[in-house]
């Protein structure tokens, strides 16, 4: 094998381990203590579990929990089931527990928000956690959930899901100095294999 073909042959590899992957998801879980009330999403439309807790998540930027909260600071409100909702944000559970169901949104957003974020908000009977905010894949625009109570709570009531928000945060903008050193390191590898020609 030449060395050509050994590069297509990884290449090859790697992207059929990459599409396999993407194509087998897992349950992302929000929260990790069993014993509190916790939600999953697939892995394939949710990145990663950004916070979760007791209270509300409103979608008003001064009194969200998510949105003052550390982990949401950098997010802005784009759509919401229970006020604007620009997006068409919607979601569905299976019946009055809400113990699962769906949630989508217009593929739109994506074209106005570099992330995003999808909050849900529980009525619980004041067991907690309440409310989950998952960071979105990106692309992501549908997908189900799944809601389970803790294992320390003995009366599973509430009214199931109350509400969905979408989070949206814009893309930082590369500083001039990070561009120039991208330049620098493309001019290099063009340099590269311009001189590998030569030899």
């Amino acid at each position: 094998m030449n060395k050509k073909q050994i590069i297509f042959t990884f290449g090859l590899a790697v992207t059929g381990t990459i599409y396999s992957a993407s194509t087998l998801g897992a349950m992302l879980s929000c929260n990790t203590d069993p014993s509190k009330n916790y939600m999953q999403i697939d892995d394939t439309e949710a990145a990663a579990c950004l916070a979760s807790g007791s209270g509300n998540i409103t979608g008003n930027p001064s009194k969200d929990i998510f949105l003052t909260g550390p982990a949401g600071n950098d997010y802005g409100v784009a759509s919401l089931t229970d006020g604007t909702n620009p997006y068409s944000l919607a979601y569905t559970q299976e019946n009055q527990s809400g113990k699962n169901g769906t949630w989508s949104f217009d593929q739109a957003f994506w074209d106005d928000f570099s992330e995003g974020a999808i909050g849900f908000k529980f009525g619980t009977g004041q067991t907690y956690d309440q409310w989950f905010v998952f960071e979105l894949q990106p692309g992501a625009s549908s997908g189900s959930w799944d809601f389970f109570f803790g294992s320390m709570f003995s009366k599973h009531t509430g009214g199931g899901l109350s509400h969905v928000n979408l989070y949206g945060k814009q893309a930082s903008v590369p500083e001039p100095g990070s561009l120039a050193l991208l330049g620098l390191g493309l001019a290099g590898l063009m340099l590269a294999r311009r001189r590998a020609n030569v030899l």
